[in-house]
């Protein structure tokens, strides 16, 4: 009988409840060392942070909840830098100035901020738990997983993303060639021999992507995937919305953004240039060679010369 009332006691319940807390709470303890040498680097920003992210999209986006994001590291965001040639682009750009109020710049490093906040005034800090600078290549659209987390992140809190790599740009307005009833629009070129082989020179670095299911599954598969499949984890976002695999299982609908309104360094001037919203300088194999052909062109569009000073190829010198 005694031991009947004691099992019945709601102080020994309580008791037990504790004692497995504690225990869990020490296994997991103990077995955290163990989790971060089995996750590495790799894993450790599954659980980024975005202070302060929400305000400045409230504060940025138009009334369509839409928000231009471009991403610049310390080599990119400095005097006479690719930053300063694409706020330019902006300003002197048919009907764009105005756009500068719905663009965040995100800095990937303290660096890059300093200068970002001397240039224009919506500046955001973005580093992943890895506290690692990702240095920027133009390897097509959004290739590093800090960046693809950004994203989502933007698209979970509810806003509509144009995406921009920060080497290209913005002589008029390009989201009048989105497809505003797709969940997503990309500029990604043709090579001119092969017609399904996507290079670096051939990406746009543009993309409008819609706050909705469709668009944060698809994040979140390549997150699974790249778990799954380390391989396959850095492709552009060019890489993935030709991959039927990807767009049939989600149900996608996607607009591939025509070329002949998002050129690109090295491909054949457009016959009509006054149809080009942006210009990528895609193919240029480093940042001193980007500088020195963008400010050529821009000096072009300020003179209104007709003559694009494009290159055939941009090389370093």
């Amino acid at each position: 009988m005694t031991i009947t009332r004691i099992l019945k006691s709601p102080y020994l319940v309580i008791c037990c409840l504790l004692l497995i807390i504690l225990w869990l709470l020490s296994h997991h303890l103990s077995c955290a060392p163990y989790m971060g040498t089995i996750r590495g680097p790799e894993f450790s920003h599954l659980q980024p942070e975005f202070p302060g992210l929400s305000s400045l999209l409230k504060k940025v986006a138009n009334e369509d909840r839409v928000v231009i994001i471009t991403m610049v590291d310390q080599e990119w965001a400095k005097p006479e830098s690719i930053l300063d040639l694409f706020l330019e682009s902006f300003r002197i750009g048919e009907r764009t100035k105005h756009l500068l109020n719905h663009l965040i710049v995100v800095a990937l490093d303290d660096q890059a901020l300093r200068y970002c906040l001397r240039a224009h005034p919506h500046c955001y800090l973005y580093r992943d738990s890895t506290k690692k600078s990702e240095s920027l290549n133009s390897d097509g659209l959004v290739t590093g997983w800090s960046k693809k987390f950004l994203v989502n992140e933007i698209l979970k809190i509810g806003y509509n993303i144009m995406f921009t790599e920060a080497d290209v740009m913005w002589l008029r307005n390009p989201l009048m060639h989105c497809h505003q009833q797709n969940p997503i629009s990309v500029a990604c070129g043709r090579d001119q021999h092969q017609q399904n082989h996507l290079t670096v020179e051939n990406t746009g670095g543009f993309f409008f992507a819609k706050s909705n299911d469709i668009n944060i599954a698809l994040l979140n598969a390549l997150d699974v995937e790249r778990v799954l499949y380390p391989a396959t984890g850095n492709q552009s976002l060019c890489d993935i919305v030709k991959r039927n695999d990807v767009i049939q299982s989600l149900g996608m609908k996607v607009t591939l953004l025509d070329d002949a309104n998002f050129g690109r360094f090295c491909q054949p001037n457009p016959q009509n240039q006054s149809e080009i919203a942006t210009l990528h300088a895609s193919c240029c194999n480093n940042t001193k060679s980007k500088v020195h052909y963008l400010k050529l062109f821009l000096q072009g569009q300020k003179n209104m010369n007709p003559q694009w000073i494009i290159p055939s190829q941009c090389t370093g010198f």
